[in-house]
Protein backbone atom coordinates (compact mmCIF):
# COMPACT_ATOMS: atom_id res chain seq x y z
CA UNK A 1 0.00 0.00 0.00
CA UNK A 2 2.82 2.43 0.83
CA UNK A 3 3.99 4.56 -2.05
CA UNK A 4 3.82 7.85 -3.90
CA UNK A 5 1.17 8.39 -6.56
CA UNK A 6 0.68 11.06 -9.21
CA UNK A 7 -3.05 11.70 -8.87
CA UNK A 8 -5.80 13.60 -10.67
CA UNK A 9 -8.85 14.81 -8.75
CA UNK A 10 -11.94 15.67 -10.80
CA UNK A 11 -13.31 18.95 -9.36
CA UNK A 12 -15.91 21.52 -10.47
CA UNK A 13 -12.92 23.64 -11.60
CA UNK A 14 -11.66 20.86 -13.85
CA UNK A 15 -9.07 18.16 -13.23
CA UNK A 16 -6.53 19.04 -10.51
CA UNK A 17 -3.20 17.21 -10.49
CA UNK A 18 -1.31 16.40 -7.32
CA UNK A 19 0.89 13.94 -5.47
CA UNK A 20 -0.40 11.57 -2.80
CA UNK A 21 2.04 9.81 -0.47
CA UNK A 22 0.77 6.84 1.54
CA UNK A 23 2.69 5.26 4.42
CA UNK A 24 1.19 2.09 5.90
CA UNK A 25 2.36 0.43 9.11
CA UNK A 26 0.42 -2.40 10.75
CA UNK A 27 -2.85 -1.39 9.06
CA UNK A 28 -2.50 2.29 10.00
CA UNK A 29 -2.19 4.87 7.24
CA UNK A 30 -0.56 8.30 7.22
CA UNK A 31 0.88 10.51 4.52
CA UNK A 32 0.44 13.73 2.61
CA UNK A 33 -1.35 15.19 -0.34
CA UNK A 34 0.20 17.96 -2.41
CA UNK A 35 -2.26 19.76 -4.65
CA UNK A 36 -3.12 23.29 -5.77
CA UNK A 37 0.22 24.61 -4.48
CA UNK A 38 -0.27 23.30 -0.94
CA UNK A 39 0.80 20.22 1.03
CA UNK A 40 -1.44 18.78 3.76
CA UNK A 41 -0.54 15.93 6.10
CA UNK A 42 -2.92 13.26 7.40
CA UNK A 43 -2.76 10.42 9.90
CA UNK A 44 -5.17 7.97 11.53
CA UNK A 45 -6.14 6.32 8.26
CA UNK A 46 -6.86 2.61 7.94
CA UNK A 47 -5.86 -0.12 5.50
CA UNK A 48 -7.69 -3.41 4.93
CA UNK A 49 -6.31 -5.58 2.13
CA UNK A 50 -6.02 -3.32 -0.90
CA UNK A 51 -8.61 -0.81 0.45
CA UNK A 52 -7.83 2.37 2.35
CA UNK A 53 -9.57 5.27 4.09
CA UNK A 54 -8.20 8.51 5.49
CA UNK A 55 -9.41 11.99 6.41
CA UNK A 56 -7.79 15.37 6.66
CA UNK A 57 -7.94 19.05 5.89
CA UNK A 58 -6.64 20.42 2.60
CA UNK A 59 -5.42 24.01 2.86
CA UNK A 60 -5.87 25.99 -0.35
CA UNK A 61 -4.95 29.68 -0.11
CA UNK A 62 -7.15 31.06 2.70
CA UNK A 63 -9.60 28.15 2.58
CA UNK A 64 -9.67 24.85 4.45
CA UNK A 65 -11.52 21.84 3.05
CA UNK A 66 -12.28 18.81 5.23
CA UNK A 67 -12.28 15.58 3.26
CA UNK A 68 -12.57 11.82 3.64
CA UNK A 69 -10.97 9.64 0.98
CA UNK A 70 -11.82 5.98 0.39
CA UNK A 71 -10.31 3.83 -2.30
CA UNK A 72 -8.19 0.93 -3.46
CA UNK A 73 -4.70 0.29 -4.75
CA UNK A 74 -4.40 -2.46 -7.38
CA UNK A 75 -0.77 -2.90 -8.34
CA UNK A 76 0.36 0.57 -9.39
CA UNK A 77 -3.17 1.98 -9.90
CA UNK A 78 -5.01 4.00 -7.26
CA UNK A 79 -8.74 4.74 -7.46
CA UNK A 80 -10.59 6.70 -4.80
CA UNK A 81 -13.50 8.96 -3.98
CA UNK A 82 -12.99 12.09 -1.88
CA UNK A 83 -16.03 13.37 0.00
CA UNK A 84 -16.05 17.04 1.03
CA UNK A 85 -18.59 19.57 2.18
CA UNK A 86 -18.57 20.82 -1.42
CA UNK A 87 -19.33 17.48 -3.04
CA UNK A 88 -17.89 14.09 -3.95
CA UNK A 89 -14.91 13.91 -6.31
CA UNK A 90 -13.30 11.01 -8.16
CA UNK A 91 -9.53 10.54 -7.80
CA UNK A 92 -7.23 8.31 -9.83
CA UNK A 93 -3.50 7.86 -9.79
CA UNK A 94 -0.43 5.91 -10.85
CA UNK A 95 2.42 4.88 -8.53
CA UNK A 96 5.65 6.78 -9.07
CA UNK A 97 8.63 4.42 -9.50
Amino acid sequence: MSGTFNVTLDTPFGPQKGVLTLTEKDGNLSGSIRAVGSTSLFSGGKVSGNSFEFSGILHVALFRFRYTAKGTVDGDTLRAVAETGSGTFQMRGIRVS
